[in-house]
């Protein structure tokens, strides 16, 4: 019923037998913000390995959405381990505030981050080859210029990362991910 909102994308970690982590990629709307929230959380399952605690939710990303639409939507983990998120551009037609070349911004795209270490203001780490890492940019972010990231896939023979990005009226586009790229 919210159109591209409501769960966008859920991960199991890759030691997931062992620490029962799993993630999940959510918008939400906070009483009296006026604006939705996209959120990651890490979550545990219970003693039922059916149903996940719900007071272990672990937030370690939150970011405003200024429209209902473009939200992303997926989560993976890639070969080289790190948790890898879709973000779309904030919505709208045309990316309106230039977010996705916006490097300052998470939306737009393609973040990775390390869930296995935290620092003192995160929940999580940044891996130092990310582009921005150093700095110049928001450290999270692994590409930009997306739209509307929707799936992604690792091919397994070749460890290349495919996304489905929604283009605009009468193009779609399927990209191979790569750290640091420009997608337009």
């Amino acid at each position: 019923s919210g159109g591209e909102q409501g769960l966008l994308g859920l991960a199991f970690h890759p030691d997931y037998a062992n620490n029962g982590f799993f993630y999940v990629y959510y918008t939400r709307d906070p009483p009296g913000a006026g604006l939705d929230r996209s959120r990651v959380s890490r979550f545990t399952v219970s003693s039922d390995p059916d149903v996940a605690d719900a007071a272990s939710e672990l937030v370690l990303l939150e970011f405003e959405q200024p429209f209902a639409n473009h939200n992303g939507g997926d989560l993976h983990f890639g070969p080289d381990g790190y948790l890898h998120i879709a973000v779309g551009d904030g919505g709208s037609g045309g990316d309106p505030g230039n977010r996705a070349q916006n490097l300052n911004e998470l939306l737009g795209k393609i973040l990775r981050i390390n869930v296995d270490t935290t620092t003192a203001l995160t929940n999580y780490g940044i891996p130092t080859t990310n582009p921005y890492a150093s700095g110049g940019g928001r450290a999270e972010i692994f590409t930009v210029g997306m739209r509307n990231p929707w799936r992604m896939s690792v091919d397994p023979v070749t460890g290349e990362i495919w996304c489905g990005d929604v283009g605009q009226d009468a193009w779609e586009e399927i990209d191979i991910i790569e750290n640091g790229k420009n997608y337009g």
